[in-house]
């Protein structure tokens, strides 16, 4: 991985969640200090209550912030924005500020690592019918939880002029006493495309140095599903 290479004295992570990434980086305890942030306070309790569990309080610092104006002090030897966040920033200002304020964060030779969904053309036609499919992308148990079926379903509008995909998702949960629970939520996020992200980038200060197209680090091409991209100050 990019963090083992780099092995950081500090590192950055961005909208971290609940800590699906968060938690294995502590394990590893490769960074020398690592620090995460997210905008949302449910999620940070939660990975508060994952680090108590293992013992890894002390090797994480938890903040509350939006990664549009992180409120940290640098320099960090490595910022990681992860699982397709960048593209929840649905304004190009947003964007902008996100990745400004990163390089302003950026130690001297210090880099950024973020991945982002590919677009698919075959499911963006589909986005801008009058009537969308729908797909399941879930089904399953999940008996530590007490739940029988887990079903999840999602239907995705595409709004050409802005780039903004709509996904509303479907929630059908079965639980072993039989009580059945339905929820629904919609989700908007910024397809980017590969000349944009690289413009984007060096309009705030970027460079892409290395580009990958899965997580065996695989070459990216215009084949691939996503973007696994490291950029440095140029």
């Amino acid at each position: 991985s990019v963090v083992r290479d780099w092995a950081p004295a500090r590192l950055l992570e961005l909208a971290c969640g609940t800590g699906r990434l968060t938690i294995p980086l502590a394990r590893l305890g490769i960074a020398g200090e690592l620090v995460a942030l997210d905008s949302s306070r449910p999620f940070l309790e939660r990975l508060l209550d994952r680090l108590l569990g293992e013992s890894l309080e002390t090797r994480v610092e938890v903040v509350a912030g939006e990664m549009q104006a992180p409120p940290v002090v640098g320099p960090f030897d490595l910022v990681a924005i992860p699982f397709n966040s960048l593209a929840y920033l649905t304004s190009l200002a947003d964007r902008r500020a996100c990745l400004r304020a990163v390089r302003g964060l950026l130690a001297p030779g210090g880099r950024l690592a973020f991945d982002l969904v590919q677009p698919r053309y075959d499911f963006l036609a589909e986005a801008v019918v009058s009537c969308p499919p729908v797909r399941v992308d879930a089904d399953h148990a999940a008996p530590d939880h007490g739940v029988k079926r887990f079903v999840r379903s999602y239907t995705d509008r595409y709004d050409v002029a802005t780039q903004t995909l709509r996904s509303t998702n479907r929630y059908e949960i079965f639980y072993d006493d039989g009580r059945v629970e339905h929820r629904i939520a919609d989700l908007d996020w910024h397809i980017y495309f590969p000349d944009e992200l690289e413009l984007l980038f060096e309009s705030c200060g970027f460079e892409v140095v290395e580009r990958y197209g899965d997580y065996a680090r695989g070459p990216w091409s215009a084949a691939s599903r996503r973007y696994l991209w490291v950029a440095g100050a140029s």
